[in-house]
C-alpha cells in the first residue's frame, strides 16, 4: 500500500482538531448482547479509534465524504473511495481505511509535535 504524501499545516490543524456538532460524524460499536450503540464523533481521532473496535460499523461513503468536505483531505478520500471498490466486504475495507487513517494520524501528530 502506497504512503499518503506529508500534510500541511492547515491539513495537520484540521486532522488533530474537533469539528462542530453539525459536522460531526455517526457510527456504532456492536456489542453482542447490547446490540449496536452509537457513537457521535467530533474528531479524526475518534473515527480511528472506532475503526479499532473490534466490530465498528460506520458508512464508508459517508465517512469518504466527510474526510473530503469536512476535513479536506482529497487524498485521503480519494483513497478510501479507492479501498471500497477494491475490496468486495466490509472487513477488508474496514482494515485498510483503518490503515490508511492510522497512518494520516501518525503524520499529523508528528507534525504537530
Amino acid at each position: 500500500m502506497q504512503r499518503l504524501a506529508e500534510p500541511d499545516d492547515s491539513l495537520v490543524s484540521r486532522v488533530l482538531n474537533e469539528v462542530g456538532f453539525e459536522d460531526r460524524l455517526i457510527g456504532y460499536r456492536v456489542r453482542r448482547r447490547a446490540g449496536p450503540i452509537r457513537a457521535s464523533m467530533y474528531s479524526f481521532e475518534e473515527v480511528v479509534h472506532l475503526l479499532n473496535d473490534g466490530f465498528p460499523c460506520l458508512n464508508l461513503q459517508e465517512l469518504a465524504e466527510w474526510i473530503g468536505t469536512v476535513i479536506k483531505d482529497a487524498e485521503l478520500s480519494a483513497r478510501i473511495k479507492e479501498a471500497i471498490e477494491l475490496h468486495s466486504n466490509d472487513r477488508d475495507r474496514m482494515l485498510s481505511i483503518r490503515i490508511l487513517m492510522g497512518q494520516r494520524l501518525c503524520q499529523c501528530k508528528k507534525a504537530a509535535y
